[in-house]
């Protein structure tokens, strides 16, 4: 059953309830249940000054209340408030706009929002309050499909050096409260701090729980703060979630995928853009077209950009997402100055181009070419460093020539040389080669959903191997070389 407003009534706040399942408690004498998920009370007071037609409008902002025995109200305690004053978070029938975002779909902007009361949070001195400055790897582990053994595989991952997570409050495919389990642990075990993860989770429109019982999330905003108190929860870093309303955080949080329409997608996005940068550090969106993207952050209304654009990378979406990469690298090089904050990640970067990266040329001899250990590597660092040093050494011998040692860079990088003797031979996967030029080539993020502790560890020290190894002299003409028809491939957003 729907919450309905009587005449003259305006919905003040959300205040805790320990360990119950939320209700309305309304003027009248028949509760309303919302939210079922939320440990949240829906307060509801009369408003004789509030013209009556403004809930139809659901724009206008409701008188400042106060909020009963000093318990601080839902949005206040996000935002790490303890007041007895009402905040002006919630308005309209049902729904659940913050005060940013409800200014925001009146078409103003606040000088003294919240989210710019504490800039400092993860944010470098000077810097974008709406925009902080966040610390993402460069391989994601992704949790769909693990259904019952997601806490254990997200645990592994974590132990074998990932510190990236990625994971969706959509239970058809992922399992958002068994991902907190796993982090749990390993901050627990001493494997890594809290602050040494990111964590991103995403709110998806159309979800089933949504669907199930329409009556209970009437507004697209309040499924958003359905979906995002859940994901607090569930992600939250301590033993006892229920503890840590006030310290728990998501490094980012992605929309799902846009709504059918324009005007439902930036209902939920000024939503969405409330929690910024306080318990949500940035936003993201995913399964997107470039004109949708380009029609949300055109609108004067959304003030927290999108830093994270997440796709599918392969050939059948717009040949590898192209324009939408361009687009990436412009924001990183006007917007934000040259720093990389906004960032494309991929998925699918595996199975959805079992078509290419098996029978590429350039990607065998590129796995072929990389040395197999570590050990390798840092010989052939230590060798172009004293090439290097013996180099200065001849420049200042007038007439001289080198000294034996021979063009390292323009010379055949080491390597097996058979590239049609197998897999057997080469210095790393064809799978690792390829996730290489992905990432250190064309600059996207990737996510690894692999259940496989070895290929945990191996994506991970390939892909550290082949990073210091294209630095040397002798890997430096192969991987110029290889990434050269890769970018022909897929094509490169000029930086």
């Amino acid at each position: 059953m729907a919450l309905r407003l009587k005449r003259g009534q305006s919905l003040c706040c959300f205040q805790p309830v320990p360990q119950v399942r939320a209700f309305a408690n309304t003027t009248s004498s028949a509760s309303t249940k919302l939210l079922p998920l939320l440990p949240y009370r829906l307060i509801v007071r009369p408003s004789p000054n509030r013209p009556a037609h403004a809930h139809a409008r659901g724009l206008s902002l409701p008188p400042r209340q106060t909020n009963t025995n000093g318990i601080p109200c839902y949005h206040c305690s996000l935002n790490n408030k303890t007041t007895t004053q009402g905040c002006e978070a919630w308005s309209t029938s049902g729904a659940a706009f913050s005060s940013i975002a409800t200014r925001q779909l009146r078409g103003t902007r606040s000088t003294t929002t919240m989210a710019s009361a504490d800039a400092s949070i993860n944010s470098p001195a000077g810097s974008d309050p709406l925009h902080p400055k966040v610390n993402m790897p460069r391989m994601i582990y992704g949790t769909a499909w693990k259904k019952n053994r997601t806490a254990d595989l997200v645990y592994q991952a974590i132990k074998e050096g990932f510190r990236g997570i990625d994971t969706a409050a959509m239970k058809r495919h992922y399992s958002e409260e068994l991902t907190g389990e796993g982090i749990r642990r390993a901050i627990r075990d001493g494997i890594v701090t809290r602050e040494e993860l990111y964590i991103q989770t995403k709110y998806t429109p159309h979800d089933d729980a949504f669907l199930a019982e329409p009556a209970l999330y009437p507004t697209i905003t309040s499924q958003v703060l359905a979906s995002v108190t859940s994901s607090l929860r569930n992600l939250a870093h301590a033993d006892s979630p229920e503890s840590q309303e006030d310290t728990s955080y998501i490094d980012c949080l992605i929309m799902h995928s846009p709504f059918p329409d324009p005007v439902s997608t930036l209902e939920a996005w000024t939503a969405l853009q409330s929690f910024v940068p306080h318990r949500i550090r940035s936003l993201g969106i995913s399964n997107i077209t470039l004109p949708e993207l380009q029609y949300l952050v055109a609108d004067p209304r959304v003030t927290v950009y999108p830093t994270v654009i997440q796709n599918r990378f392969r050939r059948a979406e717009r040949r590898w997402d192209y324009e939408l990469r361009r687009w990436c690298a412009n924001q990183n090089s006007t917007r934000w100055k040259g720093e990389k904050r906004t960032r494309y990640q991929g998925f699918w970067t595996l199975t959805g181009n079992r078509g290419d990266w098996p029978t590429q040329k350039f990607v065998r001899e590129l796995a072929a070419a990389v040395p197999k250990t570590t050990q390798e590597v840092e010989a052939l660092e230590a060798e172009g460093a004293a090439a290097a040093a013996a180099a200065v050494t001849e420049e200042q011998r007038e007439g001289e020539q080198d000294g034996g040692k021979g063009n390292l860079v323009t010379g055949e990088p080491a390597g097996p040389g058979d590239l049609e003797s197998g897999d057997g031979e080469l210095g790393i996967s064809l799978e690792a080669a390829w996730y290489a030029l992905t990432i250190l080539g064309a600059d996207v993020v990737v996510l690894n959903g692999t259940t496989s502790q070895q290929h945990m560890r191996d994506d991970l020290d390939c892909l550290e191997r082949v990073d210091r190894w294209r630095k040397t002299p002798q890997g430096k003409k192969m991987w110029d070389r290889c990434f050269e028809e890769f970018k022909a491939l897929v094509g490169m957003p000029p930086s």
